[in-house]
């Protein structure tokens, strides 16, 4: 029979030790509060940085003579601008994503949370099936998240004229263009976004509030685009992303999705492909029809899904 002490060495033995060894872990502070202050600090870096390397980038281009002067009205002349100038603007939005937004949420984890960023980010695999499932659900929730911002704009009155402007900067003109696009805008964002809300702020916030956390980090990812017509379509995909990371434990599902929206949207600007009287490159024309037919899609792809992270999820949360 085992005695009271060989039983209290056994559990030492077996008991591991806390993973979170980070100075905020160790303090004891609250995790809410590190979530919002590592949304608020890096959010503001990131921003800044951005703006500095696009301001920096578009002087360098001015003086080494690359751009002509523009003319028009103000709308002309800032769509020429942009068209312009859209080479820095790639690269600072690439340089920002990686060395101010990537770089500090690795730094944060670990010196606040855990050596294991990793394991805390969860940057780990994930079934195919997983991945396959996300990819689909996202294009079949797109149609509604389109016909949502086209609504709201015909219900405001408001001209897309801007949104015209801004497409301009991830419009591909020749092949290798396109695949330096799609690193830029697709893979670039996919990767640093995610692990930045999903990652770390939703990671963070979900170990105090569990489900809720998908709901708030999907909304503030709508936020962060700065598209006010474009909110609701914005925060409905954050919280798709979060449920894809929350249930299946993985970053690769939710970067998956991420990825197949941006690569979608400039793959249409790229080949301007036609389906019926729908030009796919216009948002403004996606029929309800369309959205009929794709959200019972959706919702099977995504019961699919719950089905299938089940066991993965539960085991998670024992």
């Amino acid at each position: 029979m085992q005695s009271v002490e060989e039983f209290g060495q056994a559990e030492e033995i077996v008991t591991p030790a806390s993973p979170y060894d980070g100075a905020w872990e160790k303090s004891g502070r609250s995790l809410n509060t590190a979530a919002v202050l590592g949304l608020l600090g890096i959010g503001v870096l990131y921003f800044n940085a951005q703006i500095i390397l696009t301001v920096i980038g578009i002087l360098f281009t001015a003086l080494a003579g690359g751009a002509p002067p523009v003319s028009g009205d103000f709308m002309e002349r800032l769509a020429s601008t942009v068209k312009l100038y859209a080479t820095p603007i790639r690269l600072a939005v690439v340089v920002s994503q990686y060395v101010f937004m990537l770089l500090p949420v690795w730094w944060l984890v670990k010196r606040w949370h855990t050596q294991n960023v990793r394991g805390y980010t969860r940057w780990r695999g994930c079934s195919a099936v997983e991945i396959l499932l996300a990819v689909i659900g996202t294009v079949a929730v797109l149609p509604a998240g389109t016909y949502i911002a086209n609504e709201l704009m015909r219900w405001m009155n408001t001209s897309d004229a801007l949104s015209k402007i801004a497409a301009e900067i991830f419009t591909a003109h020749s092949f290798p263009e396109f695949v330096w696009l799609v690193f830029v805008v697709g893979l670039t964002p996919a990767i640093c976004e995610e692990f930045f809300f999903r990652g770390y702020v939703q990671r963070t916030f979900e170990r105090t509030l569990g489900e809720k956390s998908l709901w708030l980090i999907g909304v503030i990812f709508g936020l962060f685009h700065m598209q006010p017509l474009g909110l609701i379509t914005l925060s409905m995909l954050g919280i798709l992303f979060g449920y894809f990371y929350y249930r299946s434990q993985s970053l690769l599902p939710s970067m998956a999705a991420h990825f197949t929206n941006n690569f979608l949207a400039i793959l249409f600007l790229y080949l301007t492909p036609q389906v019926g009287d729908v030009n796919l490159a216009s948002d403004d024309q996606i029929p309800l029809s369309w959205v009929i037919v794709t959200l019972p899609i959706a919702v099977v792809v995504l019961f699919l899904y719950h089905k299938l992270t089940k066991t993965k999820f539960m085991n998670a949360h024992v």
